[in-house]
């Protein structure tokens, strides 16, 4: 039913209904039940910027992610893409967006960050659950009334709202095929996990790279505590003190310009592929200058406004989310790294 029926059944102008609708100016009571009456008898249900602005809600997004100046500035993207959609996008709803930081492979920080989220005027949450066994302990131990999406990575058996990421197996198999495809040597080939475990999307990748070389070639899987410089260069120091016959590495972190330095320092680029994950700016940097031959984008920008899209169909809409979001497996080499300009 439109206003224009609606105002047809009262006998009254569309300028009636339309204050009624929108609770501003001067109705008579009488006429006011009416229409309310009509409206409710027939489900008619006015647009969402007319409902939001009847209702005089805002709406408080909780971001909880690693520190955004992080690995590589990855978090930053994502961040900066949650609040640019909250402005330009959803800005006429009241979105606002508050950040939460904490301190990858540190408990005490994610439990602290996560209490204040939760303790917030925060109408939902965004969660990076990038320390898997902690955030599962966070969200059952502590029963959560608001909403709740994923990014970057998801949690088997949890019941977000929605969860916006890649296919992580998938995106570990194509890093598998396209550091074969870059190799120039036959060889061994090793893929880097820098918190080995700690995080589900990164043992998927590895678990996904490994299984492409099955019956192609020897893969073998290399941890390193955090994606700090220090710790990847002890991994790969003992990778090469146990092989030498290594044709091509992957990184499954966004830190992959550390094993480019690494692979450069040792003067083996030319006979060593080197692959990874994300265009921050140093990877991108790299891969221009033929240091890394392959990176796969996960967009974080792109990520962070299908999340805040998905809250807006649930918060103000009212309507179903998509459960399970995937971003693309975007490949880039060299000579495609001119369309795009950022990540």
């Amino acid at each position: 039913m439109t206003v224009t029926e609606i105002a047809k059944l009262a006998g009254v102008s569309i300028g009636t209904v339309d204050r009624v609708i929108h609770n501003r100016g001067r109705v008579s009571e009488e006429t006011r039940k009416k229409i309310e009456t009509i409206i409710e008898e027939s489900g008619y249900q006015p647009n969402a910027l007319a409902r939001h602005l009847k209702m005089k809600k805002s709406y408080q997004i909780g971001v909880l992610i690693p520190g955004i100046n992080s690995e590589g500035g990855y978090w930053k993207y994502l961040f900066d893409s949650i609040e640019q959609t909250a402005a330009e996008e959803f800005g006429a709803f009241s979105f606002t967006v508050v950040l939460f930081e904490f301190e990858r492979s540190d408990r005490i920080s994610l439990t602290s960050q996560f209490n204040r989220m939760i303790n917030s005027d925060c109408s939902a949450y965004i969660i990076a659950p990038v320390m898997q066994e902690e955030a599962m302990v966070l969200l059952s131990d502590i029963r959560i009334s608001k909403p709740y999406c994923f990014i970057d990575t998801a949690i088997p058996g949890t019941n977000p709202l929605c969860t916006v990421t890649q296919d992580p197996y998938k995106a570990g198999y194509l890093a598998g095929r396209m550091t074969e495809l870059t190799a120039r040597e036959k060889g061994i080939f090793a893929v880097l996990n820098p918190y080995h475990r700690e995080a589900y999307n990164l043992s998927e990748r590895s678990r996904g790279f490994c299984d492409w070389f099955k019956g192609r070639a020897e893969a073998i899987t290399i941890t390193a505590h955090n994606d700090s410089k220090k710790c990847m260069y002890e991994a790969l120091s003992t990778l090469f003190g146990q092989y030498e016959n290594i044709a091509g590495i992957c990184t499954v972190c966004s830190e992959t310009h550390y094993t480019a330095d690494f692979i450069q320092e040792r003067q083996n680029k030319d006979r060593i592929a080197v692959t990874g994950f994300d265009l921050v700016a140093e990877n991108k940097k790299q891969l221009g200058e033929g240091m890394i031959d392959c990176l796969i984008s996960q967009k974080p920008e792109e990520q962070g406004r299908l999340v805040l899209q998905q809250l807006y169909r649930h918060l103000v809409l009212e309507e179903n989310t998509i459960k399970d979001l995937k971003i693309p497996l975007y490949i880039y080499l060299k000579e495609n790294l001119d369309q795009y300009s950022k990540e």
